[in-house]
């Protein structure tokens, strides 16, 4: 009766463990998403800010923050990240809250319908598989 006891608690304690780990793990997994989303849309309108014209591509963002920053090239060159690349956005990013700048595309987060986007308003927030989708079929 003890033993069972002391291999039922073994067993908790372990059990308690891995649910922190995994918990711990997955909290610096969305700290990183949403760090990275944040600059990539401050990157976006400080590219504007400095040409005039809003970045249509991954070198319009030369120079920028994000992009100073090791490995991020390569991070949006693969795909990690998605830019929606418009045209059409205002200056004042309040006046954006309603697109989306970019938003994660890779990873177990992402697959399991946990997707992180950047609004226009810098905001980050979760979005749906299906709008998603719609997003890249643009």
């Amino acid at each position: 009766m003890i033993r069972n006891r002391k291999i039922l608690s073994a067993v908790l304690a372990i059990v308690v463990a891995v649910i922190a780990f995994i918990y711990g793990t997955v909290d610096v997994a969305n700290k990183s998403l949403q760090f990275d989303l944040k600059k990539i849309g401050e990157s976006i309108y400080e590219a504007h800010a400095k040409s005039g014209k809003w970045p249509m591509q991954i070198a319009d963002l030369e120079g920028t923050e994000y992009l100073n920053m090791p490995y991020r090239r390569g991070i949006l060159e693969n795909g990690s990240f998605v830019i929606v690349w418009q045209q059409d956005l205002d200056p004042n990013p309040d006046a954006n809250s309603g697109r989306i700048l970019a938003y994660a595309n890779s990873g177990l987060l992402s697959r399991l319908g946990r997707v992180w986007a950047c609004r226009g308003d810098l905001r980050i927030v979760k979005i749906g598989n299906e709008e998603k989708q719609r997003l890249k079929a643009r």
